[in-house]
Protein backbone atom coordinates (compact mmCIF):
# COMPACT_ATOMS: atom_id res chain seq x y z
CA UNK A 1 0.00 0.00 0.00
CA UNK A 2 2.69 2.23 0.61
CA UNK A 3 4.47 1.27 -2.12
CA UNK A 4 1.69 2.55 -4.28
CA UNK A 5 2.01 6.08 -3.19
CA UNK A 6 5.19 6.80 -3.84
CA UNK A 7 5.19 7.40 -7.52
CA UNK A 8 2.08 9.86 -6.81
CA UNK A 9 4.60 11.89 -3.86
CA UNK A 10 7.55 11.52 -6.44
CA UNK A 11 4.95 13.24 -9.04
CA UNK A 12 3.64 15.66 -6.58
CA UNK A 13 7.64 16.77 -5.78
CA UNK A 14 8.62 17.47 -9.97
CA UNK A 15 5.48 19.68 -10.05
CA UNK A 16 5.83 21.52 -7.06
CA UNK A 17 9.32 21.99 -8.22
CA UNK A 18 8.42 22.67 -12.42
CA UNK A 19 6.20 25.66 -10.31
CA UNK A 20 9.04 27.34 -8.30
CA UNK A 21 11.28 26.93 -11.58
CA UNK A 22 8.97 28.65 -13.56
CA UNK A 23 8.24 31.51 -10.92
CA UNK A 24 11.86 31.91 -10.37
CA UNK A 25 12.33 32.36 -14.28
CA UNK A 26 9.57 34.60 -14.00
CA UNK A 27 11.38 36.55 -11.42
CA UNK A 28 14.66 36.35 -12.95
CA UNK A 29 13.26 37.89 -16.54
CA UNK A 30 11.42 40.01 -15.08
CA UNK A 31 14.69 41.39 -13.12
CA UNK A 32 16.32 41.18 -16.79
CA UNK A 33 14.11 43.00 -18.31
CA UNK A 34 14.66 46.12 -15.40
CA UNK A 35 18.19 46.10 -15.69
CA UNK A 36 18.10 46.34 -19.71
CA UNK A 37 16.50 49.56 -19.46
CA UNK A 38 19.57 51.80 -19.87
CA UNK A 39 19.70 55.54 -20.10
CA UNK A 40 21.82 56.37 -23.27
CA UNK A 41 24.97 58.54 -22.25
CA UNK A 42 24.16 62.24 -23.21
CA UNK A 43 28.60 63.00 -23.42
CA UNK A 44 28.80 60.19 -25.78
CA UNK A 45 31.24 61.07 -28.01
CA UNK A 46 32.56 64.09 -26.10
CA UNK A 47 35.56 64.24 -24.24
CA UNK A 48 36.60 66.39 -21.15
CA UNK A 49 38.99 69.72 -21.29
CA UNK A 50 40.29 71.19 -17.95
CA UNK A 51 40.17 74.59 -18.56
CA UNK A 52 42.36 74.97 -15.40
CA UNK A 53 45.42 76.34 -17.27
CA UNK A 54 43.40 79.39 -18.51
CA UNK A 55 42.18 80.36 -15.37
CA UNK A 56 38.49 78.70 -15.27
CA UNK A 57 38.79 75.79 -12.98
CA UNK A 58 36.19 73.83 -14.69
CA UNK A 59 36.08 70.82 -17.38
CA UNK A 60 33.96 71.26 -20.47
CA UNK A 61 33.34 68.96 -23.04
CA UNK A 62 34.28 68.86 -26.71
CA UNK A 63 33.76 66.57 -29.14
CA UNK A 64 36.65 63.70 -29.86
CA UNK A 65 38.78 64.17 -32.94
CA UNK A 66 41.48 61.92 -33.68
CA UNK A 67 44.90 62.46 -35.84
CA UNK A 68 47.30 59.66 -36.35
CA UNK A 69 50.79 60.76 -35.31
CA UNK A 70 54.26 59.80 -37.01
CA UNK A 71 54.25 56.33 -35.58
CA UNK A 72 50.09 55.24 -36.49
CA UNK A 73 49.33 56.11 -33.25
CA UNK A 74 45.16 57.95 -32.76
CA UNK A 75 46.04 61.51 -30.72
CA UNK A 76 43.34 63.95 -29.62
CA UNK A 77 42.82 66.77 -31.56
CA UNK A 78 42.98 69.50 -28.70
CA UNK A 79 40.54 72.32 -29.24
CA UNK A 80 41.85 75.86 -29.46
CA UNK A 81 41.23 77.95 -26.58
CA UNK A 82 41.04 82.06 -26.71
CA UNK A 83 41.59 83.93 -23.37
CA UNK A 84 43.24 86.97 -22.70
CA UNK A 85 44.72 86.66 -18.63
CA UNK A 86 42.66 88.50 -16.53
CA UNK A 87 39.86 88.87 -19.00
CA UNK A 88 36.38 86.99 -17.89
CA UNK A 89 35.95 85.55 -21.49
CA UNK A 90 36.74 82.45 -22.77
CA UNK A 91 36.27 81.17 -26.75
CA UNK A 92 36.78 77.98 -27.65
CA UNK A 93 36.70 76.67 -31.51
CA UNK A 94 38.47 72.98 -32.79
CA UNK A 95 41.13 72.79 -35.80
CA UNK A 96 39.38 71.76 -38.84
CA UNK A 97 35.75 72.55 -37.66
CA UNK A 98 34.98 75.98 -38.71
CA UNK A 99 31.39 75.49 -37.24
CA UNK A 100 31.92 74.60 -33.74
CA UNK A 101 32.75 78.04 -31.43
CA UNK A 102 31.49 77.85 -27.64
CA UNK A 103 31.92 81.47 -25.58
CA UNK A 104 32.12 80.91 -22.08
CA UNK A 105 31.87 84.11 -20.22
CA UNK A 106 31.68 85.09 -15.87
CA UNK A 107 29.37 87.16 -15.51
CA UNK A 108 30.19 88.41 -12.07
CA UNK A 109 26.77 88.02 -10.36
CA UNK A 110 23.75 85.05 -10.78
CA UNK A 111 20.94 88.16 -11.16
CA UNK A 112 21.64 87.93 -14.97
CA UNK A 113 18.35 85.98 -16.59
CA UNK A 114 17.60 83.69 -19.75
CA UNK A 115 15.20 86.74 -20.31
CA UNK A 116 17.69 89.36 -20.22
CA UNK A 117 19.16 87.69 -23.02
CA UNK A 118 16.13 87.59 -25.42
CA UNK A 119 15.74 91.06 -24.62
CA UNK A 120 18.91 92.44 -26.04
CA UNK A 121 18.34 90.00 -28.93
CA UNK A 122 14.72 91.65 -29.52
CA UNK A 123 16.85 94.48 -29.66
CA UNK A 124 18.35 93.81 -33.43
CA UNK A 125 16.19 95.02 -35.94
CA UNK A 126 17.47 92.71 -39.40
CA UNK A 127 16.17 89.45 -37.23
CA UNK A 128 13.36 87.61 -35.91
CA UNK A 129 13.87 85.12 -33.70
CA UNK A 130 11.55 81.58 -32.79
CA UNK A 131 13.22 80.38 -29.35
CA UNK A 132 12.17 76.63 -29.50
CA UNK A 133 13.60 76.19 -26.11
CA UNK A 134 13.35 78.27 -23.20
CA UNK A 135 13.24 77.76 -19.71
CA UNK A 136 15.34 79.51 -16.30
CA UNK A 137 18.81 78.48 -17.47
CA UNK A 138 18.33 77.88 -20.85
CA UNK A 139 17.64 79.81 -24.56
CA UNK A 140 17.53 78.00 -28.04
CA UNK A 141 16.30 79.54 -30.81
CA UNK A 142 16.45 80.00 -34.89
CA UNK A 143 17.73 82.88 -36.05
CA UNK A 144 16.05 84.64 -39.34
CA UNK A 145 16.38 88.05 -41.41
CA UNK A 146 12.82 89.39 -41.16
CA UNK A 147 10.69 88.93 -43.63
CA UNK A 148 10.79 92.35 -44.94
CA UNK A 149 15.04 92.46 -45.37
CA UNK A 150 14.61 89.18 -47.76
CA UNK A 151 13.23 88.12 -50.94
CA UNK A 152 13.13 84.48 -49.64
CA UNK A 153 9.38 83.20 -49.14
CA UNK A 154 8.76 81.99 -45.45
CA UNK A 155 9.12 78.38 -46.32
CA UNK A 156 12.47 78.72 -47.71
CA UNK A 157 13.26 81.20 -44.56
CA UNK A 158 12.44 78.05 -42.26
CA UNK A 159 14.47 75.78 -44.43
CA UNK A 160 17.58 78.45 -44.60
CA UNK A 161 17.03 79.28 -40.65
CA UNK A 162 20.61 78.98 -38.20
CA UNK A 163 20.35 78.32 -34.69
CA UNK A 164 21.97 79.58 -31.65
CA UNK A 165 21.39 79.01 -27.82
CA UNK A 166 22.42 80.44 -24.82
CA UNK A 167 23.12 78.64 -21.14
CA UNK A 168 23.23 79.79 -17.59
CA UNK A 169 25.13 77.92 -15.14
CA UNK A 170 27.33 78.21 -11.82
CA UNK A 171 29.97 75.91 -11.61
CA UNK A 172 32.96 75.55 -8.96
CA UNK A 173 31.79 78.98 -7.49
CA UNK A 174 31.81 80.79 -11.33
CA UNK A 175 28.40 82.47 -12.73
CA UNK A 176 29.19 81.52 -16.26
CA UNK A 177 27.04 81.82 -19.24
CA UNK A 178 27.48 79.78 -22.62
CA UNK A 179 26.69 80.50 -25.41
CA UNK A 180 27.36 79.72 -29.71
CA UNK A 181 29.94 82.70 -31.21
CA UNK A 182 27.23 84.86 -32.40
CA UNK A 183 29.06 86.71 -35.59
CA UNK A 184 28.84 82.68 -37.11
CA UNK A 185 25.74 80.59 -37.69
CA UNK A 186 25.46 76.88 -37.13
CA UNK A 187 22.81 74.09 -37.47
CA UNK A 188 20.52 72.17 -35.12
CA UNK A 189 23.31 69.81 -34.60
CA UNK A 190 26.14 71.71 -33.96
CA UNK A 191 24.08 73.94 -31.56
CA UNK A 192 23.01 70.62 -29.67
CA UNK A 193 26.19 69.74 -28.88
CA UNK A 194 27.24 72.84 -27.93
CA UNK A 195 24.61 73.28 -25.46
CA UNK A 196 25.38 69.41 -24.54
CA UNK A 197 28.91 70.56 -23.45
CA UNK A 198 27.44 73.80 -21.54
CA UNK A 199 24.82 71.56 -19.56
CA UNK A 200 27.45 69.20 -18.45
CA UNK A 201 30.33 70.70 -17.62
CA UNK A 202 31.46 70.59 -14.45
Amino acid sequence: MKISHIPFFAFFLLFISYGCNNKNEEVDNQQSSEVEVLTPDPTHGLRPVDLSDHELDIHIFVPEQYYDDENGYPRFVQPIISHNLGEAKWEITLPGRSKWHLVIEETMHDSVTVNDEIERLNNFAFFSYNFVEQNDSTLVYAKNLKAEKTTLDSLESLKNAFYHFYCLRKINGYNLSFQSFEMSDFRKLTVDQMLTSAKYSY
